[in-house]
């Protein structure tokens, strides 16, 4: 039997784990889906399948990954759900209970799975070269069908990717290259950094190594049309700390924040690295060059969300806080604009102006005083670059949306269709939206109704339907 999972609020309300897989083949739906709109959208989280070692403490970034496919054509809709049978979750389901401390950390980790990568594969869903991946940044990636989810294994492309992989790729839209990277690459908490390029047929490109000021958890990247830029931030790892029961990932103030600047392709010979006051992000909107500046937008703080002190002190919500801010990297320095100050996460741009100037960011946000709410982002929003007004949608009360999902049906950056996925907290039911995307404040023009609650979860994507 699976033990009780406890008070911790990131295993309950919202996060609350989904313990079923599902296969719902026609699902309910409200307004007409859009004629052109044909494909899978796919969402990646956390779903614990057992609760923590005692002792231990959980992290809502912790939970073993489970992907929701939501399938559109022809008017009607399809929705499976399956986690990702990574090794980690095939060994815990043999011995019917969790056997990693959180993390992985070793010292509450049984002893039996102590030389088995830790590889929850929970935060991101990623098509390339014809296939899909699951990913968190601590392993390779985890090839998944597109259509069944059977979980087909690691993916090393050719043994190029000897390590972590991050959970936030660039694919460039002019070739298709696939330009990733992974931190701690020689070991927790090492400084060294591997960068890859997976060209668009899934075969190793280039791979080189560099390191970092320090040893930062460094979540995400950029890449604009000539160079990528690697962001540490002061969320430190160290395993002694870890092992001697404190965080093993903290906020360390009196570090800086370092950008390092590299050309596509380049070598560590070739970065450069420019130094700022502490700042943070998790996730970029988008990057490109002006001049010889860099501009970098993001949902960015002062201060990292969910992550510790040394000591294990969390912050306080309002000191944490994402707003759009952009940051110019210039030679000399950064600077910093707020674009909106909007309460926001998870920005998302139409991907074919990745690397480019760009005109708007789609984000999950609220509107609402709601800092005591849990992730609590009750509307959708489409931001002006420019600083002009924004166009939102409020989901009413009680409604938590993840993140957006922008798909193209012309060649402006709101032609389209934006897709995201709302948990009514009132009712406890799920939907999945569909929103013109140039017209947000109209409201859905479709929304399928989901066969049962989804929890809370990360990142999404959208794979065409084959031509």
């Amino acid at each position: 039997m699976v033990a009780p999972f406890g008070p911790d609020p990131y295993m309950n309300g919202y996060y609350a784990p989904f313990l079923a897989e599902l296969d719902a083949p026609d699902l309910v739906i409200e307004g007409t889906l859009p004629a052109g709109l044909a494909g899978t959208f796919y969402r990646n989280g956390p779903n614990p399948a057992y609760p923590v070692r005692d002792g231990d403490r959980y992290h809502v970034f912790d939970g073993d990954g489970m992907i929701f496919a939501v399938t559109l054509g022809g008017g009607r809709a399809a929705m499976k759900n399956r986690w990702v049978q990574t090794e980690k979750l095939k060994a815990e389901r043999a011995a019917g209970k969790r056997l990693f401390g959180v993390f992985g950390n070793p010292r509450f980790t049984d002893p039996s799975v102590n030389f088995m990568d830790y590889n929850i594969a929970n935060t991101h869903i990623w098509p390339h070269a014809g296939r899909l991946f699951a990913l968190m940044e601590g392993c390779p990636p985890v090839e998944v069908h597109p259509d069944s989810l059977a979980t087909l294994g690691s993916e090393t492309f050719g043994g190029a990717v000897t390590g972590p992989f991050t959970a936030h790729p660039k694919t460039d839209p002019d070739n298709g290259d696939l330009h990733a990277f992974g931190y701690s690459a020689k070991g927790p908490g090492s400084t060294a950094v591997r960068y890859n390029i997976i060209d668009a047929q899934g075969r190793p490109k280039h791979t080189t190594f560099i390191d970092q000021p320090y040893p930062s958890m460094m979540h995400d990247f950029l890449m604009t049309d000539r160079h990528v830029v690697f962001p540490v931030m002061p969320v430190v790892l160290d395993m002694a700390r870890a092992m001697s029961g404190k965080p093993m990932a903290a906020w360390e103030a009196e570090r800086a924040t370092a950008f390092g600047i590299m050309p596509k392709g380049g070598t560590a010979e070739d970065l450069r690295w420019v130094e700022s006051d502490p700042r943070f992000m998790f996730h970029s909107s988008n990057s490109y060059e002006f001049g010889d500046d860099i501009v970098i937008d993001v949902a960015g703080s002062a201060r990292a969300p969910l992550m510790p002190d040394a000591d294990g002190n969390l912050p306080r919500h309002e000191d944490t806080r994402f707003t759009m801010k952009r940051w110019i990297v210039s030679p000399g320095g950064v600077r910093e604009e707020v674009i909106d100050d909007l309460d926001m996460q998870f920005p998302r741009i139409d991907d074919r102006r990745q690397g480019k100037a760009y005109g708007s960011t789609y984000i999950n946000c609220t509107t609402r005083p709601t800092a005591g709410r849990l992730d609590g982002f009750e509307s959708l929003a489409r931001i002006h670059m420019s600083g002009g007004a924004r166009d939102s949608y409020d989901g009413g009360d009680g409604a938590y949306f993840g993140e957006p999902v922008f798909v193209p049906n012309g060649p402006a950056e709101t032609d389209g269709w934006l897709l995201a996925l709302k948990w009514d907290s009132v009712r406890n039911e799920s939907a999945l939206l569909v929103m013109d995307a140039g017209h947000l404040a109209d409201g859905p023009v479709a929304t399928v109704r989901m066969p049962a609650r989804v929890p809370g979860g990360f990142h999404c994507h959208w794979r065409g339907a084959p031509s």
